[in-house]
This record gives structure tokens, sequence and C-alpha cells, in this order.
């Protein structure tokens, strides 16, 4: 009896050893710590701003642009005019999924977005 005895001691230490010594794996993904991303598409040229926790930026350019505002951009606001006869298209990714599109096909038209992240 008195070996039994010396004997469960030794074996819950050991099971509580190799407890700690397991891991478990969690691939859930947690957007809110995913990179942000301003997409733009266009096939003319485009002028405008955005704005984020870390300031407000002046803009232009001619076809497509990808602007990356880090993982916590905080609230961000585009505002981006269409200057020609193509299609000006904004998109708000986070981790690469599409968070919110806005479009215009007016000379001229404004794509405007607002989105708290």
């Amino acid at each position: 009896m008195k070996k039994i005895m010396g004997i469960i001691p030794v074996v819950l230490v050991l099971v509580v050893l190799a407890s700690g010594c397991t891991s478990s794996s969690n691939n859930t993904s947690n957007q809110s710590s995913s990179n942000v991303t301003l997409q733009i598409y266009s096939n003319s040229t485009w002028i405008g701003d955005y704005g984020y926790k870390n300031g407000d930026m002046q803009i232009n350019g001619t076809g497509n642009a990808k602007y990356n505002l880090g993982p916590n951009p905080g609230t961000v606001t585009v505002s981006l005019e269409n200057n020609g006869t193509g299609t000006l298209t904004v998109q708000l990714l986070q981790g690469g999924n599409v968070i919110q599109t806005q479009s215009t096909s007016d000379n001229q038209g404004v794509v405007n977005i607002n989105k708290e992240f």
C-alpha cells in the first residue's frame, strides 16, 4: 500500500507537467487585426483625399492605386472625383475581404466612403 501511495503523487506530477506541455492551435481569423487597404480601380484620372488616424492625404492619379492603412485605422473617409469618361471604383478591404465599394462613371462624379474600423 505504501508503494501505491508513493506512486500516486509521482503520477499526478507527471500528468500536470504533461498537460502544461500540450498546445492547441486556434486558426480563427481575427479580422479586426488585419490590414485595411484602400484600393482604387480606374481607367481615367482621379483626384481627391482620404483620411484615417494617421492624418489626411491628398491623392491623385491615373489608373489603379493601392494604399495600406494598417490594422486599426480608426475612421476612414475617402472622397475621390472621377476626371474622365471611364469608371472609378473605390474599395476598402480588410484582410483581403471587400468591406465597402463605391463606383461612378460620371465625368466629375464623386465617390464618398466613410467607415469606422
